[in-house]
């Protein structure tokens, strides 16, 4: 009997509450009822929020996207005699902090960790194009960036400054050992496809919730400390991915979700971001070009300063 009321309490506060497995239970919140408590409004059955400020759905879907970005889902959209509706976990970690009247609590940015991924006798990935080997190209991107936030101010730290092997659970304890304000992972992508391309961004897995590679089940999950941050990452992760697939036209693959170690025990937000596929023969060609990683870094610069602009003590 509690079980049943409980059900009508939630039911009648959030919409519907469905049954995703026989361990838990999942509340589903109508894309109706999110515009409305935010003061938004409708556009479609599927979206809402404003023309410059629109969040769109798709059904059955684990991605949405929010001004034109494609952003992460836990669980699927689902449409049901019209509505849509959206898991309560995703409203938490996904929508509200998108909205425009959601404050970011957290100290400005002074000192920033930049890992450079791969290195040593791990070469990451390899273009079988030219033979670029994806370490060189991180350190590369990542010195570039050093330099424009050393040149505004921010206090840098690099996780490696030369071509060795750093660990990667080693990597997080430099950030935090030096109290980092914010850790930036840059690697390069490959895939079996040669046709594979454009730019994606990672942020930590949130508790309950399954990482983007990976089914959608509540017991596909972690629960870390690099978890404390996940409202920010997203902010976060749409400012980097935003930013990279405006200045580089490179194509959206979205903003996405993963249990990197590098990611797991930070103290702080932190991202990794893949910057294209050596596994592409056109993309491949615009890595190797000095310039074009000049745009790489000077991109990923200007999303921490658009993170750091929305930040509030």
């Amino acid at each position: 009997m509690r079980k049943i009321k409980y059900l009508i309490f939630a039911s009648a506060i959030c919409g519907v509450v469905i049954c995703r497995s026989l361990a838990c239970l999942a509340v589903e919140i109508p894309l109706i009822k999110v515009a409305k408590t935010n003061g938004l409004h409708m556009l479609s059955a599927n979206s809402f929020g404003a023309k410059d400020v629109a969040f769109a759905f798709k059904d059955n879907s684990r991605v949405f996207t929010f001004k034109k970005i494609l952003m992460p889902l836990g669980f699927p959209a689902v449409k049901r005699y019209g509505r849509y509706y959206i898991d309560s976990s995703d409203y938490k970690y996904h929508i509200q902090p998108l909205l425009p009247t959601t404050k970011h609590r957290y100290k400005k940015l002074r000192t920033i960790v930049l890992d450079a991924g791969h290195g040593g006798e791990d070469n990451g990935a390899i273009a079988p194009w030219n033979k670029l080997q994806e370490k060189f190209l991180t350190m590369d991107v990542c010195l570039r960036l050093a330099k424009l936030l050393e040149k505004n101010g921010y206090k840098v730290v690099l996780t490696r400054s030369q071509d060795k092997k750093v660990p990667l659970p080693e990597r997080t304890q430099i950030a935090n050992r030096t109290k980092a304000d914010l850790f930036i992972s840059i690697h390069f992508n490959s895939a079996p496809s040669a046709s594979a391309s454009g730019i994606e961004t990672f942020t930590l897995t949130p508790p309950t919730q399954a990482s983007s590679y990976q089914a959608s089940s509540r017991s596909v999950h972690g629960n870390f400390i690099g978890n404390t941050f996940d409202t920010l990452n997203i902010i976060l992760g749409y400012c980097l991915q935003s930013s990279l697939t405006e200045k580089t036209s490179a194509i959206d693959r979205g903003v996405k979700h993963s249990t990197f170690v590098v990611l797991r025990d930070l103290k702080c937000p932190g991202i990794l971001v893949e910057c294209g596929f050596l596994s592409n023969r056109e993309e491949c060609k615009k890595i190797a070009s000095s310039a074009y990683r000049d745009i790489l870094a000077q991109s990923i610069f200007n999303g921490i300063i658009k993170f750091n602009d929305l930040l509030s003590d």
